[in-house]
């Protein structure tokens, strides 16, 4: 029987499918391996904070760079497309936060009905603090990632009219910002939290104009390396932590640095991945992980509390992290959470589809922006204060109130682009 190929439509890229579908699993993994449940009472806390191979992984492993470099890859296809169409940079912030509000509220409500189950069924006050704590760091990616879609139709109208003084601009004011907080004591650091990442956006838009393409190969290969190179003059002469994990609370010019490596050695491998990508058993996978990508991001936290939620309730151990029984006891850890994960993600998807369809109605950029910047606020709320917090509820209501507002649209009677569209 001959596999038929679903239709691929011609602005898009399966190397970035790949490349997404192929970092998921890593930061998946490794948010489950830095979950350390132990001592008595029982707290949580990173298992890897000591762990000293993994300050050499991350050189490799920190694969967040590229999932900003997708997503700009991502965001000006849909930006141009939408334009294109005849919309405005209010329609497309609309349907991108519509697009990430939703299944964050959906994942915010499953980890606090883990959490209360937890609660009911006795667990430690201190415990369930310390551990939804932990649960709510994957967030930060969310918060960043709505910043920075935000952005896209001011940074591509800058791509389109200066692209060569937008990069270097963004990348003279990361390094500004690193060297003032880091040798004259300015407190500016957070500013890199938009600086670097929507440098390494940027770098996305240089793919999807296939930039790095017209490149030669040696050019990638001596710029990747070069980039490396200055990481390493960064750490061993300027003192910035070799880790990489380090770097990105706030991010440094490190990740900025990483980031352009990345961009060099994707580009070297993407004639590669494009041939592997389109075996049909690859090509289903791939398809697989993209469908339920945001899915298995927000709700392996949910996973995690079930997974230690069934521990406590039946008596299981919770080795101390890093002694060899921890170790031995990853492997039926993360497979249990992947199990969790594999009932959920159907679950979740029919769950999705309740949601009512926006309203086919023009939301001008001011609303939309307020809606994200609501978004961005009720989840940087969590991330900082944890899921066992009075104010989680008031986060909670008002992205639920946003969602509301971005899927009736408006206020403008204008008629526009269905939300719903991507």
């Amino acid at each position: 029987m001959v596999t038929q190929l679903p239709r691929i439509p011609p602005d898009r890229d399966l190397s970035i499918d790949a490349v997404r579908a192929l970092c998921l699993p890593i930061v998946v993994v490794l948010h489950a391996l830095q979950m350390g449940i132990s001592g008595d009472p029982l707290r949580a806390e990173n298992a890897l904070a000591e762990w000293q191979p993994l300050v050499w992984i991350t050189w490799i492993g920190m694969i967040m760079p590229t999932f900003f470099i997708a997503g700009g890859f991502a965001g000006i296809t849909t930006w141009r497309r939408l334009r294109g169409q005849g919309g405005t940079a209010g329609d497309y912030l609309r349907i991108r936060a519509l697009r990430l509000a939703r299944p964050v509220l959906t994942a915010m409500l499953g980890v606090l009905a883990t959490l209360g189950v937890m609660a009911i069924c006795g667990a430690d006050p201190g415990f369930l603090r310390s551990f939804a704590f932990r649960l709510a760091e994957p967030l930060w990616f969310i918060a960043v990632y709505a910043i920075c879609t935000a952005f896209v139709p001011l940074m591509a109208r800058l791509h389109r009219l200066a692209a060569w003084p937008t990069y270097l601009g963004l990348a003279g004011a990361a390094v500004a910002v690193d060297l003032l907080s880091r040798f004259a004591g300015v407190p500016i650091a957070p500013l890199n939290w938009l600086f670097v990442w929507l440098f390494v956006q940027q770098l996305g838009f240089g793919v999807r104009d296939g930039w790095y393409t017209k490149r030669p190969r040696w050019l990638l290969v001596a710029l990747a390396a070069a980039a490396y190179a200055l990481m390493a003059v960064a750490v061993w002469g300027l003192g910035y932590s070799p880790d990489m994990l380090d770097n990105l609370n706030p991010p440094t010019v490190l990740l900025l640095l990483l980031g352009l490596a990345q961009v060099y050695l994707f580009t070297l491998l993407q004639p590669v991945i494009r041939r592997v990508v389109r075996r049909p058993r690859v090509l289903v996978t791939v398809g697989a992980l993209g469908t339920f990508g945001m899915t298995i991001y927000l709700w392996h936290t949910v996973a995690m509390g079930v997974v230690v939620g069934s521990q406590l309730a039946l008596g299981l151990p919770f080795p101390s992290p890093l002694t060899p029984s921890w170790w031995l006891t990853r492997v039926p850890w993360i497979l249990a959470i992947a199990v969790v994960l594999a009932v959920l993600c159907p679950v979740v998807s029919r769950l999705e589809r309740l949601w009512p369809a926006a309203r086919d109605r023009r939301t001008p950029s001011w609303a939309a922006i307020s809606a994200t910047a609501v978004l961005v606020g009720a989840v940087g709320w969590v991330l900082t204060q944890g899921y066992v917090n009075w104010g989680t509820a008031v986060a909670v209501a008002a992205l639920a109130a946003a969602i509301g507002w971005l899927t009736v649209g408006g206020p403008g009677d204008t008629p526009g682009l269905r939300a719903s569209r991507s």
